[in-house]
Order: structure tokens, then sequence, then C-alpha cells
């Protein structure tokens, strides 16, 4: 197996073309990986500061926004700057071991930021289709056990591919180390993972979206009819606009991560790297970015978040932020959910 250290010989190309780039194409790809990384950084960081000030926000729903801020913070230490190293001097910076280790941590943390995703999607399935049963499902005690319970199997994630003799080898198209291209049970198990909460995630939101597209018929239906709306309405404003929030996130997800397996999958189909390498900078840069939009999808949909930020910045003066706050407990649950 030392070839899997070498990687293919498709790669060389990507090495030359590395060290060859103009002095206008390494000032802006290194530009682009740092500002995505210390945007990562800081937005993440902004938002768990924000849920350990503000009781307000502590939330069930937030305990998954913490663990995907905390994933996307683990990234943008763990395995962005030996690309920016790599962007900067035009060749490889780290030996072997970073090698592996960056290799482990990207799958390991990709899984991370998935199952949480679904889980999100389980979660807004029974609040919205199954209420009876969500209190009984999702308290603050078990949901933290369901995250731990998804780190845990993220770490395992990876293993079989290291445990079957495989290693990570570096990609200079990337510039961060991958697996090999050679299709076999192992390679491809780990877009197993990626399919089985695929099918889950759709699931839960093609029957969350029926179950508000009946809601919706239903308060027509009163309000044509002259009864009172409110004694019907089982799901509130809040839920409705956690769901799309919810949504707008996987989205997110989605368009980063969708051209990116994309782009594997011709890999292993050609047996080989041969697409531009202008393909995989961007397809490095698309991952990158996954780590940044979360928190500015909070600040632009969520009341509360934004308001945070402005007090953050001074943008309101020097007002604290809030601890305290005289609404019930349900209340402040909606309107400080980030989902």
């Amino acid at each position: 197996m030392a070839d899997h250290y070498r990687g293919h010989p498709s790669l060389e190309k990507y090495a030359d073309l590395l060290a060859k780039r103009a002095t206008g194409a390494v000032v802006v790809e290194v530009m682009v990986c740092s500002i995505l990384m210390l945007s990562a950084l800081l937005g993440n960081s902004l938002v768990l500061w924000m849920v350990c000030k503000n009781k307000n926000l502590r939330t069930i729903p937030n305990y998954f926004i913490i663990s995907l801020s905390l994933a996307d913070i683990t990234m943008a230490i763990l395995c962005q700057p030996p690309c920016l190293t790599v962007l900067l001097v035009g060749k490889r910076t780290f030996g072997n071991f970073i090698c592996q280790l960056q290799g482990y941590v990207i799958a390991m943390l990709a899984c991370v930021s998935l199952l949480t995703l679904t889980l999100v999607a389980v979660n807004r399935y029974f609040l919205i289709v199954r209420p009876k049963n969500y209190q009984k499902i999702f308290t603050p005690r078990r949901t933290r056990f369901m995250i731990l319970g998804i780190w845990l199997f993220s770490m395992f994630e990876p293993l079989p591919y290291l445990l079957s003799n495989h290693r990570y080898v570096y990609h200079a198209g990337k510039f961060f180390c991958f697996q090999v291209v050679e299709v076999d049970f192992f390679t491809l198990l780990g877009y197993v993972y990626v399919a089985i909460p695929m099918v889950v995630l759709t699931f839960c939101y093609i029957k969350v979206f029926r179950k508000l597209k009946q809601h919706n018929k239903k308060l027509q239906s009163l309000r044509r009819r002259g009864f009172d709306q409110s004694t019907a309405a089982k799901i509130t404003v809040e839920d409705i606009n956690v769901t799309k929030t919810l949504f707008l996130t996987v989205c997110a997800f989605a368009i980063c991560w969708t051209p990116i397996s994309i782009v594997d999958f011709i890999g292993f189909a050609q047996g080989s790297w041969n697409l531009p390498r202008q393909v995989y900078v961007m397809y490095t840069f698309l991952g990158q970015l996954s780590t940044v939009v979360n928190p500015i999808i909070y600040g632009v949909m969520n009341k509360t978040f934004r308001e945070e930020y402005k007090k953050l910045f001074r943008w309101h003066g020097n007002a604290e932020i809030t601890q305290e706050s005289e609404e019930t407990p349900q209340t402040q649950e909606s309107k400080c959910s980030v989902l």
C-alpha cells in the first residue's frame, strides 16, 4: 500500500501547476483562503459566545447550533491552516502525520455536520408532524446525549478506511489530503454515511412541508368562513419561521457540498483526477465556505441573534447582552431559537 502515500500519478501535474502560478493567482487564492478561514473562526466563535452569555439563547434547538459551530471552528483551526501554507509556498508544507490527521478530521467533521442537520430535521419532523411525541423525545438531557452520540459516531466513521490499510494522500489540486481514488468497498463506504442521512433528511422535510401546507389551507378555510383561527393554530408562527431558517441552513449546506460530491464521483468514475485545477480550487473553497454561512444565516433570519450582533459591535450604543427576560420559557424558546 506504499502507493497510497505517494498518490495517484494523475496528481503530479497539479503539483506543477501549483508551483507555476502567477503572482496574481497566488495573492487571490491566499486572500480567499484567509478570509474564509478567519470568517469561520470569528462568526462561529461569536455564535458560541452569544449562547454562553445570553440565557435566552440556551434552548434545545440551539444545542444543534452549538454542535455545528464547534465542528466549523475545529475545521478552521485544524484543517484550513495547512491549506493556507500550501497556497503561500506553492508546494506541500507538511508531513505524513499532518496529512493523515487532516484527512481524518475533514471526514469526521463533515459527518458531524451532516448528521447534526439530519437530527435537526428529525426534530422538526416531530415538532410539526408528530407534536404529541416531541416533548418525550427531545428533552434537554436526551438532546445533549444525541449530539454526543453524533460526535462519537463521526469519530469512528473514517476508521474503516484507515484500518483497511488505506491512507489519505496529498492532492495538490485541492491542496489538502484526501482519500485514494481507487474504487473499492472502503473508499465508497464514506458515501454510504452521506446517502442514508440524506434520505432521512429528505423524508423529514417532505413530511414537514406537507404538514405546513395542510396547516395553511386549514387556516385559509377558517378565515374565509369567519372562524377564529387561533383555536386551530396548533403550529405557531414561530415554529414556521424556525422551520424556514432550518431549511435555508440545509440549502446552504447542499449548495456547498453537492458540487464537491459531483467532483469526487467524477474522479472515482474516471479512476484518476483530470479536471482543471480551478475546479479543485473551487472545490476546497466551497468546503471552507460551508463553515462560514451558518452564522450569517442566523444573523439574517433570527431577530435575537441580529440584535446581539448589533450590541456586540456597538451599533446600538453600549447596551449589554440581556441576561433575564419577563417572557415565559416557552416564548423565549420560540423567539431565541436559531433553528
